[in-house]
């Protein structure tokens, strides 16, 4: 076994089906309209340094369903889910149907892997979530998944909520992102979490390096670091931040030989998308560099899963 480091990246892709149950999708609106942009920027920039990735893709982005559904609805407090969804409701198809997207990722060169973000999005780790809702929503994406010619692996959680694996492993599914491995991400709520977040990019702290693991049947990567964009209140932290921290968890993962895993919206680069672009081709050009000094590998979730445990 290779005692080179690891990096990945992992992208969850989502349009409106990331926040049409918090009232975000005006909020986002253009960045989801731009979304198709960064995934085509990011596609030519992964091809140029020959990086594959794991695209966590909503599947229902490549169902045009007229809004008739066969999901088991979930009793969240904060939201009637069926009747909320985007295609339910009168948000611009163009928000949340992009077969598009999938074309151009089958495009490119490098081969990258595709994996699930749920079928609508639905936070399978939250309270209301039923065994048979969750087995309605990850067996309708792993259909449509079917139906586009894509035998999908690895789950990604929406808003990182885990919840139901056995679910996952009797549609078939082998891995999935773990939660980040900062240990305020498992021990604290979500109001707490978020100076700690902030302080993290302030102090440029070094991300963590993880390693695949096995759990409940399944193999679980957790996260190093998600990627923050340049606008909202992170405006406030270091221009640098981001790329200091991402070099110092590459830097890492070649010295300890474990896994550095970065992961973002594509949409979160919607603003400013040659900025953000320019900020993931330093990140991806250091990494092509410790790549070709064989300190580490790029690859995908799947491939990282298996090349541990093997």
């Amino acid at each position: 076994m290779s005692n080179r480091g690891r990096f990945v990246i992992s992208l969850d892709t989502e349009l409106s089906w990331g926040s049409f149950d918090t009232a975000g999708v005006e909020y986002h609106k253009q960045a989801y309209r731009n979304t198709r942009e960064v995934v085509d920027g990011l596609c030519s920039l992964f091809d140029a340094y020959e990086v594959p990735v794991t695209w966590a893709l909503v599947m229902h982005l490549f169902d045009d369903c007229d809004g008739n559904h066969e999901l088991n609805s979930p009793q969240f407090d904060w939201v009637d889910w069926n009747t909320a969804m985007p295609c339910v409701t009168d948000t611009d198809q163009e928000l949340w149907y992009a077969p598009e997207v999938l074309e151009r990722i089958r495009s490119t060169t490098v081969d990258h892997e595709i994996g699930l973000h749920g079928y609508s999005h639905l936070i399978l780790g939250a309270d209301g979530c039923t065994r048979s809702t969750a087995q309605s929503e990850v067996e309708k994406a792993v259909a449509v998944a079917n139906r586009c010619g894509i035998d999908p692996e690895t789950y990604i959680f929406p808003r990182n909520e885990i919840g139901h694996l056995d679910v996952l492993r009797d549609n078939g599914l082998q891995f999935f992102r773990g939660v980040d491995a900062r240990w305020y991400e498992r021990r604290l709520s979500g109001v707490l979490q978020k100076p700690l977040r902030f302080a993290d990019e302030t102090l440029q702290w070094t991300p963590p390096v993880v390693s695949p693991r096995k759990r409940d049947g399944l193999v679980e990567l957790p996260g190093s670091q998600i990627l923050r964009p340049f606008d909202g209140p992170w405006h406030y932290t270091p221009a640098d931040s981001q790329l200091v921290r991402a070099k110092r968890g590459l830097n890492r993962a070649a010295q300890t030989g474990q896994v550095f895993h970065l992961w973002f919206h594509p949409f979160n680069l919607g603003t400013s998308i040659a900025r953000h672009l320019s900020l993931m081709e330093e990140i991806v050009s250091y990494a092509a560099e410790l790549r070709d000094r064989d300190e580490i590998e790029i690859c995908t979730i799947a491939d990282a899963a298996r090349h541990e445990l093997r």
